[in-house]
């Protein structure tokens, strides 16, 4: 099957911003790093493992996610990409011969 193929939803890349407010007080957003278009990219999703575990008096559920884009430079662990409602924070980004980067990622949900 080629990249093309697997490829069959659009996601949005993010990173973390710090800066300033006008006030002086340190801020933290989340950007887009695609700025052109619609600020998507092509991605396959595949979902490998789920776990629950109880934290801070709730329930806790946590998939671990492989997301597969085309080759582009500068992901980082440090950033996220969002599906719909879903947020993935990529924890490990793996070069695929240069053609595609497979984005080890994991997709935490709050069941409090």
């Amino acid at each position: 099957m080629t990249i093309a193929h697997r490829l069959n939803k659009r996601v949005t890349l993010q990173q973390l911003v710090k800066g300033k407010s006008t006030t002086g007080a340190p801020t933290e957003e989340w950007e887009n790093v695609v700025k052109t278009g619609d600020g998507k990219v092509w991605a396959g999703i595949r979902d490998l493992t789920g776990r629950q575990f109880v934290a801070a008096g709730g329930t806790q559920n946590e998939v671990q996610t492989e997301i597969e884009i085309r080759h582009r430079p500068g992901i980082l662990e440090a950033m996220r990409v969002l599906h719909g409602a879903d947020v993935y924070d990529i924890k490990a980004v793996l070069d695929q011969k240069g053609k595609a980067l497979l984005l080890m990622s994991a997709k935490g949900v709050n069941r409090g």
